[in-house]
């Protein structure tokens, strides 16, 4: 307005919400399609959002790792817990004849069973925090992937698998005669 030219532009800026490689592509797309257009990136918000994201992959690795270290720990805690309380039950099972397989059958389908159900709830409430975390840091939302869901369900049910062995394996360990004598 001021130099009394019309339509003309000096500077257009427009925000891309893509990957590195997709944001180079387009300025060679557009530099080469448009005459006149010298497109260029803002390199430093693309390559410091690019530098943020590697950060916090890396982070929610670290992270996972250690719950998932946590939650072994947690399971095989409270399975031998489970064995524990339970150990003049498996000692009157197994004086009336039930075999060590049968026992560590039903413990195994109820850790398994546990896990099945944590892998859900997991699976839900880690959507949950991960939209609040996309919305609220990068303003935009994320898309259920419901492929994930199995896959979530099948390691948490392989983890409490995987933690309850050594437990299961001291319910067969156990006595029947010196428990219902009770010792």
């Amino acid at each position: 307005t001021l130099t009394g030219q019309e339509n003309y532009y000096n500077v257009c800026e427009l925000s891309v919400s893509a990957t590195s490689d997709v944001l180079t592509g387009y300025v060679d797309k557009i530099t080469d399609s448009v005459e006149g257009i010298n497109a260029r990136l803002v390199k430093r918000v693309t390559q410091s959002e690019s530098t943020v994201l590697t950060k916090l992959q890396a982070l929610v690795l670290l992270v996972t790792i250690v719950v998932l270290a946590l939650t072994m720990i947690c399971v095989a805690t409270t399975m031998t817990a489970v064995v524990a309380e339970r150990r003049k039950e498996i000692g009157l099972r197994k004086a009336i004849g039930a075999s060590d397989s049968s026992i560590i059958k039903e413990f195994m389908g109820e850790s398994m069973l546990l896990g099945f159900f944590g892998g859900i709830l997991g699976s839900v409430l880690g959507f949950v925090f991960a939209q609040e975390v996309s919305i609220n840091v990068f303003s935009s939302s994320i898309s259920f992937r419901p492929l994930l869901l199995p896959v979530t369900v099948i390691i948490s049910m392989l983890v409490t698998g995987l933690s309850s062995l050594m437990p299961i394996r001291s319910a067969t360990d156990v006595d029947p005669a010196l428990v219902l004598k009770g010792e």
